[in-house]
């Protein structure tokens, strides 16, 4: 099995994804979008089984970035065609995988979501989150485009801030609005590179060593579900 990341700013990448698809015996590739001098894989979802595409600080939203997008939406739309591929997308690539699937991608109305702050599981006998007990899952977040849920997908994850955390689509694609994947070095790193943009909002950065533990049992439990499925 092959796994390809593709990483659209160099500090946003796999965390603790990455050890879970090599423990079920994925090789992993790295496609490094925000390098524009390189080109996309040609044929990217028939060379490999599972596609992750990260976070970033561009905006789908952004007019000006459509053509930067192109392909990246193309490639959801090659896998919706393909029964035995995956893909997953989280931050900016769940909000391409929204609008590569028809659903309006925007700024938020009230501004960044930044820190940790507990989801809710809206359909807990969804198979990615069995073995989870609980109704709440703790979470962070950096971002202030939102995506509406595409038609025929499962909203699966909500926060008090911004509804739309977590969507499901025919249980082979799957976008994480929110950041389950970090380790608390990239949690220190982003405090650092994106500290602009987490000054404009007012999220919780307490105790990150502690909630970043927590927030990855958890995390680990519904990557490991996506995996088997």
């Amino acid at each position: 099995m092959r796994a390809v990341f593709i990483r659209f700013i160099d500090c946003e990448g796999p965390g603790i994804l990455e050890p879970l698809l090599r423990e079920a015996g994925y090789r992993i590739s790295y496609q490094n979008a925000y390098d524009r001098r390189i080109h996309l894989m040609p044929e990217i979802h028939l060379n490999f089984d599972l596609i992750v595409m990260l976070g970033g600080p561009q905006s789908v939203a952004d007019p000006k970035e459509q053509e930067f997008f192109k392909p990246y939406y193309d490639i959801v739309e090659n896998v919706v065609a393909l029964p035995n591929k995956k893909l997953i997308g989280i931050c900016l690539g769940s909000q391409i995988i929204a609008k590569a699937l028809g659903a309006n991608v925007r700024p938020g109305t009230k501004g960044p979501e930044t820190g940790f702050s507990e989801l809710q599981i809206l359909k807990p006998e969804h198979p990615i989150f069995s073995g989870i007990q609980k109704e709440l899952v703790l979470a962070f977040h950096l971002h202030e485009d939102i995506f509406d849920i595409p038609v025929g997908a499962e909203h699966l994850l909500a926060s008090d801030f911004y509804a739309n955390q977590m969507f499901a689509y025919k249980n082979r694609i799957f976008a994480f609005q929110t950041h389950l994947e970090p380790t608390l070095e990239m949690l220190n790193v982003w405090q650092s590179v994106h500290k602009d943009f987490i000054a404009k909002g007012n999220g919780d950065f307490s105790e990150i060593a502690n909630k970043q533990k927590v927030m990855a049992e958890t995390a680990k439990t519904i990557f490991r579900n996506i995996i088997k499925l």
